[in-house]
């Protein structure tokens, strides 16, 4: 039996709309594809209007998973429909964050699945509630952290310091993978950030990716990244 956190992997940006899901979608196809039962959680989706959260939905489609009704809940625990950091989202309809309700179907889902997907919401400095950080959280919960950035002009302050206050709350860092933001990025910059985070923020990168233009080559591009996230995981399993 796996200790609590030792078959998850809490996907977290440096910034919102920098690329979680779109990993997390591509992961959990990678996974199922090799045979893996893999799942995929969001503690908290804001901006839901009606169905299923947009990001559960995406993530499902691309591993070619049905929706299961009875899961939802536990799959998304939190959904709200204003657009905004979970506890002002929270507050506009008169709710809560609880942490425990969280904590108890994180547990479900890393129990039922081989891997656990858990897909962050923003940054981790995110309030949860105002006085809950999604970082204390995740501070409590120990769960393996990979760090999905912006490719070019600006990523490196974000991601140093999401880094640095990974580490400072003793959260284990897998690594980072970049994301590119635009269609042409300037290349110059993208390798030295990439080496610069690899130095300075001492983590290891998975890879760069780029923007596709079609699903078959955006999932080439992903297998070596994949593949690299997924030995990572084995060997710190080890």
């Amino acid at each position: 039996m796996k200790e609590k956190g030792n078959n998850t992997l809490f996907v977290t940006g440096t910034d919102t709309s920098v690329g979680k899901t779109y990993v997390c979608a591509r992961l959990l196809e990678f996974l199922n594809a090799k045979g893996i039962q893999a799942g995929y959680q969001k503690w908290v989706a804001t901006g839901v209007k009606a169905g299923l959260p947009e990001d559960l939905a995406l993530c499902l489609k691309a591993a070619s998973i049905s929706p299961k009704p009875e899961l939802v809940k536990q799959q998304a625990p939190y959904c709200f429909s204003f657009p905004a950091s979970p506890h002002l989202a929270a507050e506009m309809e008169d709710r809560t964050v609880d942490s425990e309700v969280i904590e108890a179907n994180y547990k479900f889902l890393a129990a039922k699945y081989e891997w656990l997907i858990v897909e962050g919401v923003g940054g981790i400095m995110v309030p949860l509630r105002r006085n809950l950080l999604l970082a204390d959280l995740l501070k409590r919960l120990q769960p393996r952290t990979l760090v999905v950035a912006r490719s070019g002009l600006g990523t490196l302050n974000h991601t140093l310091l999401t880094l640095e206050a990974l580490r400072n709350r003793e959260i284990p860092v897998l690594g980072v993978v970049f994301s590119d933001s635009k269609d042409r990025e300037d290349e110059r910059l993208v390798q030295d950030n990439m080496k610069i985070i690899e130095e300075i923020g001492m983590a290891r990168v998975f890879g760069r990716l780029p923007r596709q233009q079609n699903d078959a080559k955006a999932r080439s591009a992903f297998m070596p990244v994949g593949q690299a996230i997924w030995e990572q995981l084995l060997h710190d399993e080890s």
